[in-house]
């Protein structure tokens, strides 16, 4: 081969490298792009309406309805909304599985459903559970689980404009509600009948399009060790994710004062509209990054991308929170949540340590680390637990909201060390 040969091949091997490098992080922009777009309406709703349920309800009910759904968010748990991450995961890996997945994570949560309705008539039957709401919200969760899967399906497909159109129609109904509630009076129980109403509304439109998508999903043979080897660690990661996230708000309404749970609760949401960025960088970044995992320059550089995009935001919000907390929650929620502030800036930090720990995750995952993952999070849910019923207990309000800091920074903290030692694995 002559040296001019030799040269024109390089020369078209940069070229084509250069190529596939702008491709992959167009394919990034675009997707990110469409997405924050998309479901950027249907949080804007979303957050409207809770602020409206907190100015319609007050301190007291909305006290109540923030524990409620807490609790409900523990028990979302048990039907195994981490199978929706592996959907997601695995659908972004190899399409003609989906169906065959979706059919599997869908019987797991209806006998998981069945099971759930079973003890809660239980308790109801001997008198456990006196509050109508309760049993509706579990309704409610049941039809949101067959809901996210649906989502999680549409994303694997790149489906993400689709997401964003079935998210606006649940708060849409929602901002109905409350509207009539000002003339029939706040009810904390028309809120919940109105969200599982809904709920159930979505899962079956959502179900009919995705058997249109990729064929039947109930038809396929369910075999139990295929659903267990595959997803148990996604499994395992939702639930102690749940269990560390909500369990300083269960403790705090149980324990201490549901009171206290009316004022933290619309400061948690002033901090969780900040992670709709982080997440859509996870939901769209995960599946290219499946797809790059054996080439590591282009690895590399959507890593590089994503890690970029995620501190920048992390730090702009971080900036944010603690020059315009006032203006912030004045804004939504009104003086009357006045006592709130100092409670946001408290938690500015957060919105970094999440964005953070969202792209560690999915290099987690993409590695097939996803045990790594499970791991680090056991070590952190026992310490929440076991400090939310230490310090909340004898701190109140100022103790939950420190306890919360304390645990995302060192979710955080062990997931970069996670994900920086196993990369260093896998490229060695």
């Amino acid at each position: 081969m002559t040296l001019y040969k030799r040269l024109e091949l390089r020369l078209s091997s940069s070229l084509e490298q250069s190529k596939q490098k702008q491709t992959l992080l167009g394919t990034l922009i675009r997707g990110i792009s469409a997405a924050i777009t998309g479901v950027f309406l249907s949080y804007f709703l979303s957050g409207f309406v809770q602020i409206l349920i907190v100015r319609q309800l007050g301190k007291l009910l909305y006290g109540e309805y923030a524990t409620l759904t807490a609790t409900l968010g523990l028990m979302a748990s048990l039907l195994g909304f981490g199978l929706d991450v592996w959907v997601l995961s695995e659908g972004g890996r190899d399409h003609s599985t989906l169906a065959m997945n979706i059919g599997h994570v869908l019987w797991a949560k209806i006998v998981g459903a069945v099971v759930l309705l079973a003890l809660v008539a239980l308790a109801w039957s001997n008198q456990m559970v006196e509050t109508p709401a309760f049993v509706i919200g579990v309704l409610g969760i049941i039809f949101d689980s067959f809901t996210s899967t649906g989502y999680s399906a549409l994303r694997a497909l790149n489906r993400n404009g689709s997401v964003a159109i079935f998210q606006v129609v649940s708060p849409l109904v929602l901002l109905g509600a409350i509207g009539a509630m000002q003339y029939v009076g706040a009810s904390v129980l028309l809120l919940f009948f109105v969200q599982a109403l809904t709920s159930a509304a979505l899962a079956t439109t959502l179900l009919l399009l995705l058997r249109k998508l990729v064929g039947p999903l109930l038809l396929h043979r369910f075999r139990l060790w295929y659903l267990v080897s595959g997803a148990w660690l996604f499994v395992a990661a939702d639930v102690l994710s749940n269990i560390y996230t909500q369990s300083s708000i269960v403790i705090l309404g149980r324990l201490v004062d549901q009171t206290l749970v009316g004022l933290w609760k619309p400061a948690l949401n002033v901090i969780g509209f900040t992670f709709l960025v982080p997440s859509l960088l996870f939901l769209v970044g995960l599946p290219q990054l499946n797809a790059v995992t054996r080439d590591r320059r282009q690895y590399r550089s959507l890593l590089l991308a994503l890690s970029a995009g995620a501190l920048c935001y992390g730090v702009a919000v971080m900036i944010g929170l603690w020059l315009f907390n006032g203006f912030i929650v004045q804004l939504l929620f009104g003086h009357e949540y006045d006592a709130a502030l100092p409670l946001v800036r408290a938690m500015s930090l957060v919105p970094l340590f999440k964005s953070g720990s969202f792209v560690c995750v999915a290099i987690l995952l993409s590695l097939n680390r996803q045990l790594v993952r499970v791991g680090l999070q056991a070590i952190v849910t026992v310490l929440s637990v076991i400090g939310g019923l230490v310090f909340i207990p004898i701190y109140g309000l100022q103790g939950a909201v420190w306890l919360y800091v304390a645990i995302e920074a060192l979710i955080f903290i062990l997931y970069l060390a996670g994900a920086a030692f196993q990369l260093r694995r896998a490229w060695r």
